[in-house]
């Protein structure tokens, strides 16, 4: 039986589910976890009817890693969870805040005021998960690729944004094409990045990026995504 945290992934964000299935399977469950996490995040705009009500739901969230350390039980199967991959594998809490902090911008309909802010949101809410979920297969390694994380999340976050239709995202002196460009300049960024070959697995969404751009905002089927990453991971290069 899926656990609940993998399940939420499986659902939600069916990229990484297949791709943390590359990965070791001691390193699976701590991945699934932080991933579905940003998965509870995500979805509280979609869950409430009014900004203010999601403001709650993400100070509850806010005030919940901020206890982690305390040793209280915590009345929600996925943080519990949390608490033991953030303690087992040292990952910095205030970062964890900081992407729940960002996903504050999705409850309003404000536009994004530049492309430096929209770049600054990605990196808070998509680079630090490759760069967390990289301290969790091998910390080492993952204090020597922080550009690498950087250019990731911006390259997937933006296309992933432009598939779906940017809305208020897109600040009012972009356009969707101007942030395509940026989204494939960042990918070729990453592709210049020695990613260690363990890492992989973290960074596979990433291959997707062009699949994404390429679609417009018409709906990448499941089939191709998986082939994509199936591809990546064979070849050992995004």
């Amino acid at each position: 039986m899926m656990d609940v945290c993998a399940e939420l992934v499986r659902q939600h964000d069916k990229d990484r589910f297949l791709a943390t299935l590359f990965a070791p399977e001691d390193k699976q469950r701590p991945l699934m976890t932080l991933y579905a996490f940003k998965c509870e995040i995500e979805r509280i705009p979609f869950l409430v009817s009014e900004p203010q009500v999601g403001e709650i739901r993400l100070r509850w969230w806010i005030d919940t890693l901020e206890q982690m350390a305390s040793g209280e039980t915590l009345d929600h199967p996925v943080a519990e969870e949390l608490r033991n991959v953030v303690g087992n594998h040292r990952l910095p809490i205030q970062s964890l805040v900081q992407l729940v902090e960002a996903h504050q911008f999705d409850l309003y309909a404000d536009h994004m005021p530049s492309r430096n802010d929209l770049e600054g949101y990605l990196g808070e809410t998509e680079s630090v998960l490759f760069q967390l979920g990289s301290m969790v297969v091998d910390p080492v390694a993952a204090a020597e690729i922080a550009h690498s994380s950087g250019f990731a999340g911006v390259a997937l976050g933006m296309a992933r944004l432009l598939n779906r239709g940017v809305g208020h995202f897109m600040p009012r002196s972009e356009s969707a094409g101007s942030l395509s460009a940026l989204a494939r300049l960042r990918l070729s960024e990453l592709r210049m990045q020695k990613l260690p070959r363990n890492l992989l697995p973290v960074f596979l969404p990433a291959s997707l990026t062009t699949t994404y751009l390429d679609a417009g905002q018409k709906q990448v089927p499941q089939w191709k995504r998986q082939w994509k990453l199936w591809r990546a991971a064979r070849k050992e290069s995004l």
